[in-house]
């Protein structure tokens, strides 16, 4: 009786292994719309882009002051943020949609937790968890030209 435990155990195993690799493999679709969005459409889980490069810092927007831009509801901590986001969206917006860089670079495409960044060149960066981000630290250049092409590779 203890070896069919066993081996239901495994089949289960088995199975959860195998849906696993499906929902990898069909996530890219996910990227598709190019945006890391809640289920209700807010970009970044609702904080300011703007505040990155403004006050050097996350800082979490309001629904009173959004912006539509490629699908997803941007939001912003003030009117004039929100102003300066929709005059020029691709300075303040995250890279990859706002995906992990991190997991980008390696296959996979991950949304990105907006109090995990780094600004480089200019340019926002999201990641995952703090490992990325110290994985970037080490070798940005090469973790963003790598992020980039798989990026590209998803159309």
């Amino acid at each position: 009786m203890s070896e069919n435990k066993y081996t239901l155990k495994r089949r289960e195993m088995m199975t959860l292994s195998i849906a696993t690799a499906a929902s990898v493999v069909a996530f890219p679709s996910f990227a598709k719309d190019r945006i890391s969005k809640t289920r209700s459409g807010v970009a970044i889980k609702g904080f300011d882009t703007t505040a990155y490069f403004e006050k050097g810092a996350p800082a979490k927007g309001a629904a009173a002051n959004v912006v539509e831009w490629k699908g997803a509801k941007w939001q912003f901590a003030s009117a004039e943020e929100a102003a300066m986001f929709k005059a020029n969206p691709t300075a303040f917006a995250p890279q990859f949609g706002g995906h992990c860089t991190r997991a980008m670079s390696i296959r996979k495409v991950v949304p990105g937790d907006p109090k995990v960044w780094r600004i480089r060149g200019d340019k926002l960066y999201l990641f995952y968890a703090p490992v990325g981000r110290d994985l970037f630290d080490k070798g940005p250049d090469e973790m963003i030209a790598k992020a980039q092409v798989y990026w590209d590779s998803l159309g």
